[in-house]
């Protein structure tokens, strides 16, 4: 695998390019945000989350018009070549707007036939890092201009493991995952809540996180990170034996794969339904 094989893919190179315009657009923010509220009082979107997904839908639509879109803000359209965008504008928009840096651009494609994505790309502009992978050609993170393959790390052992996590909107669906939260922090190293799924996602397959878990994430969230994650190692899933889905995402190096599952499934962690430990 070398980086020039995935940096040529034409669909990794399409949306490097638009990841990219989007991050400058939003880089350069108005001093007043609007803010707009979605699920709760918590669940916020701000008109630059709208203004940069209106870019990238553009900028795809120009570039491939026969492709479908899916988009956190709202874009929905069918397609007709098998193959769909999936972009979240801002991943960690509560990030953004109190200019904590671990904020990024996430554009996933997917192949509706097989229902997997074939190619990723994540831009943190703050950070100058775009994170990119293609099916089968491995992840490479480019910083400052440099590039350098992705691997996940080498824990073995879950005690020894930093594990990513995220939280919920609803208030019932955080006490539900403060509970499983008190069955895995005491069976790991740490515990890292950093407010951005796509990121974190690419951390795992940085090595900086061991493993990353969470109820509650769409596709936009986890399409092109997990990709990432994978092709640089890392093994996901949800629980029971599941794909990855909304009830949840599972992503670590292998060797503590099981002993996470295990304590996310003896304790529901994918339902409000009270664990099966005492």
């Amino acid at each position: 695998m070398t980086f020039d094989s995935v940096a040529s893919d034409p669909y990794v190179e399409l949306a490097r390019s638009i990841a990219k315009g989007a991050g400058e657009l939003l880089l350069a923010r108005p001093e007043h945000i609007e803010i707009d509220t979605k699920s709760s009082a918590t669940d916020v979107v701000t008109q630059m989350d709208r203004n940069a997904e209106a870019y990238i839908v553009a900028q795809l639509t120009k570039h491939r018009p026969d492709d479908a879109i899916l988009g956190e803000e709202g874009a929905n359209s069918k397609g007709s070549s098998g193959l769909q965008w999936v972009i979240d504008p801002i991943d960690g928009t509560v990030n953004y707007l109190h200019q904590i840096p671990h904020w990024c651009v996430s554009i996933g494609l997917k192949d509706l036939n097989s229902g997997e994505a074939i190619a990723g790309v994540i831009y943190a502009p703050v950070y100058d890092q775009m994170y990119i992978s293609s099916q089968g050609l491995g992840s490479w993170v480019i910083a400052q201009g440099v590039a350098r393959i992705l691997q996940v790390s080498n824990c073995a052992e879950l005690s020894s493991a930093v594990i990513g996590t995220g939280f919920g909107y609803a208030s019932a669906r955080r006490q539900s995952q403060a509970r499983v939260l008190t069955q895995v922090l005491p069976r790991v190293a740490d515990i890292r809540r950093l407010g951005s799924c796509a990121i974190d996602l690419c951390l795992v397959a940085d090595g900086v996180l061991d493993g990353y878990y969470e109820r509650g994430v769409n596709d936009w969230d986890h399409a092109a990170g997990e990709l990432i994650a994978r092709e640089a190692g890392a093994i996901s899933s949800g629980l029971w034996g599941n794909k990855v889905g909304n009830d949840m995402i599972v992503v670590t190096t292998p060797a503590i794969n099981a002993d996470l599952i295990a304590i996310l499934e003896t304790n529901n962690a994918d339902s409000d339904v009270i664990g099966l430990e005492d």
